[in-house]
């Protein structure tokens, strides 16, 4: 089994949606991220410093659980074919496995 998760800006999740549902996969979740924004100018942040106020975006990390050789043929296909609602932000694909499940 493997663990297939993919973080991308907001205007990014309904093609992630559409693509696992593509893939005839079920999302076990969906979360919404508050995070640090990478646009250029000022300092970088490499930490969320409480009670400042910095520029943010906001996305999402979806996640699924599935067999082996579905996995491997999604990430396939999203190497092949960027999930992005802006070019210059494509949503990033993550495959970990998963020893056990309950």
């Amino acid at each position: 089994m493997k663990l297939i998760a993919l973080i991308g800006d907001e205007e990014t999740r309904p093609l992630i949606r559409k693509m696992f549902t593509a893939h005839q996969v079920t999302l076990f979740s969906s979360i919404a991220i508050r995070g640090c924004s990478c646009e250029t100018g000022g300092e970088p942040v490499a930490w969320w410093p409480a009670g400042k106020d910095i520029p943010t975006v906001y996305s999402s990390l979806c996640f699924a659980i599935l067999e082996d050789e579905k996995a491997e043929k999604i990430m396939k296909d999203i190497e092949a074919n960027p999930l992005a609602a802006d070019p210059a932000f494509p949503a990033k694909a993550f495959m970990m496995n998963v020893e056990k499940m309950i």
